[in-house]
């Protein structure tokens, strides 16, 4: 009797932890499934929710916030539209995320801009969050990052 009842309780620790680990991915799945590196090109009813002109020296090019639907949501990227010339070709481009819950910043991680138009990853449009669109040059001793945001 009691080995019986030892292995009910193996059994019942192991499918608890079992529980627990999948309760933990299914969360970080679905965090890691806010972000999306097809939506910037692959997204309808696309518009610019905010933009500036900046100067990351020592080129200067238009910095946006832009957003669409993809695969049922709404998202928002950072994106440099067509620079002229060689503006851009030392700069990185990224999206930061501000998440109200935990009160941190992601990042989208960074993408090269090179004279054609540069998107950053997506990420899907929520409520009461910060979006900041960023570019800076990747030099030693280039100019700090510029930045515009937008909170949804």
């Amino acid at each position: 009797m009691r080995k019986i009842v030892g292995r009910i309780a193996s059994i019942g620790t192991v499918s608890l932890v079992a529980a627990a680990t999948l309760a933990m991915s299914t969360s970080s799945a679905q965090a890691a499934d806010y972000w999306s590196s097809s939506a910037p090109t692959s997204a309808t009813n696309v518009g610019t929710v905010t933009s500036k002109t900046v100067t990351v020296t020592p080129d200067t090019y238009t910095l946006q916030i832009r957003s669409g639907k993809w695969g049922g949501n709404y998202y928002l990227w950072a994106r440099v539209p067509n620079p002229a010339g060689d503006a851009g070709d030392n700069d990185n481009l990224w999206l930061e995320v501000y998440n109200p819950k935990t009160k941190k910043w992601t990042s989208s991680g960074v993408t090269q801009i090179k004279s054609k138009t540069a998107y950053s990853k997506a990420h899907r449009s929520m409520a009461g969050w910060g979006y900041k669109a960023c570019a800076k040059d990747v030099m030693p001793g280039g100019s700090a990052a510029k930045c515009i945001t937008w909170w949804v």
